[in-house]
């Protein structure tokens, strides 16, 4: 659980001392029962559509795939047996793919030799040596 998630649910739990649970279901005064139920009816009042509860997991592993964890951590977080579950819920992102050009080209300049200019062309040197 993220550090901020946590930190909002301790303090509505110091805020409602009293009540058994943290989420009230305001029609029965009691616990939500079935959560998919609760998010529909959320996403219907902020009018958010074509969006399931189910693509909070995909959103998860794109995420933590963009933010350069391993696959096997991301597998081990999301309760996976195998890595090939894991992919079906890792998504390339545009800003993921410019991410990782970015580390190549760090890489590049890094470990490379620089471009042959015209003037060096003559002595037959590679332009790259990776």
């Amino acid at each position: 659980m993220e550090p901020i998630v946590r930190t909002a649910l301790s303090e509505l739990r110091e805020t409602s001392s009293d009540a058994e649970y943290v989420f009230v279901n305001p029609d029965t005064g009691t616990r939500y029962t079935d959560v998919k139920k609760s998010f529909s009816a959320a996403c219907r009042e902020a009018s958010i559509t074509d969006f399931r509860f189910h693509d909070l997991r995909h959103t998860f592993g794109t995420r933590l795939a963009d933010a350069g964890v391993d696959v096997v951590k991301i597998k081990e977080l999301m309760g996976h047996a195998s890595i090939v579950t894991t992919m079906r819920y890792i998504h390339a992102t545009d800003q993921g793919k410019r991410g990782a050009i970015i580390v190549l080209s760090e890489y590049r300049q890094k470990h490379c030799r620089k471009f042959v200019t015209s003037e060096k062309l003559s002595s037959f040197q590679p332009a790259v040596s990776c």
